[in-house]
């Protein structure tokens, strides 16, 4: 019988690791580098984003490393291909989620709060300081 803490474990260690190695520029695109190790091999890999693009989807550049892991871990077969892009639907996407969460955090700021009183049939109020 195999313990399902091992089982997750080894789950866990195929899920590959992306460290981020280094970047480069030109001509306003920007290519992230990043290693990917799985057990015991590594594999390169580079995400090419143009940088013109960004702004106009509320992406700010120190973000665009997480974005970039984010796209390779969430890729289908891990040893198709090694090089890819950040595309300008995936900046909409991201852009749609983030209006998303500032909408959502908005609704929840603007929702009254509530204080249950103790004794509320009397209007009993505590004095100011």
């Amino acid at each position: 019988m195999i313990d399902s803490s091992t089982e997750r474990k080894k789950e866990e260690g195929a899920k590959p690791q992306f460290l981020l190695t280094g970047f480069t520029q030109a001509a306003g695109v920007r290519i992230y580098a990043f290693e990917g190790r799985v057990d015991a091999r590594r594999i390169d890999y580079t995400v090419e984003v143009d940088l013109a693009l960004i702004p106009g989807y509320g992406i700010r550049i120190q973000d665009l490393p997480l974005l970039c892991r984010e796209l390779l871990q969430q890729r289908a077969q891990p040893d198709e291909m090694s090089a890819f892009v950040f595309t300008e639907q995936r900046m909409r996407s991201h852009a749609e989620k983030l209006a998303i969460a500032r909408e959502e955090a908005e609704h929840r700021k603007k929702q009254p709060r509530h204080l249950a009183s103790a004794d509320t049939e009397t209007g009993w109020r505590p004095a100011l300081r």
